[in-house]
């Protein structure tokens, strides 16, 4: 067992025995973790399928950004689109305030 998670043979008879059991159940929780996030990728995976493939099939369906499915490995990227997404917005309305101003002032500058 002490060879399978990379133990050294000349090292098993320098450590004592709580040690070796230490590295084992170490080695034995980073194995469980390691499994863990695999299954939490595969689930994302599987949402992110799902997702495209109601695309594809409803209209109602809305496509999730990529950080919608990692949140916190994303935040500076999502504060960032969602920064752009507003300056876009703000510039789309100044555009849109400033077509209607000058078909007002049109408007009144017919009447007259």
């Amino acid at each position: 067992m002490f060879l399978d998670i990379g133990g050294k043979p000349l090292d098993f008879w320098d450590l004592t025995v709580l040690e070796i059991r230490e590295m084992i159940e170490s080695y034995n929780r980073v194995k469980i973790q390691e499994r863990k996030e695999k299954i939490i990728d595969s689930y994302r995976l599987s949402q992110m399928i799902s997702n495209h493939v109601s695309l594809l099939l409803s209209k109602d369906a809305k496509a999730f950004e990529f950080w919608e499915y990692a949140p916190e490995l994303f935040v500076e990227e999502q504060q960032a689109v969602e920064q752009e997404r507003q300056r876009q917005a703000l510039l789309l309305h100044k555009e849109r305030m400033r077509d209607f101003a000058e078909r007002h002032n049109r408007k009144r500058k017919e009447e007259v």
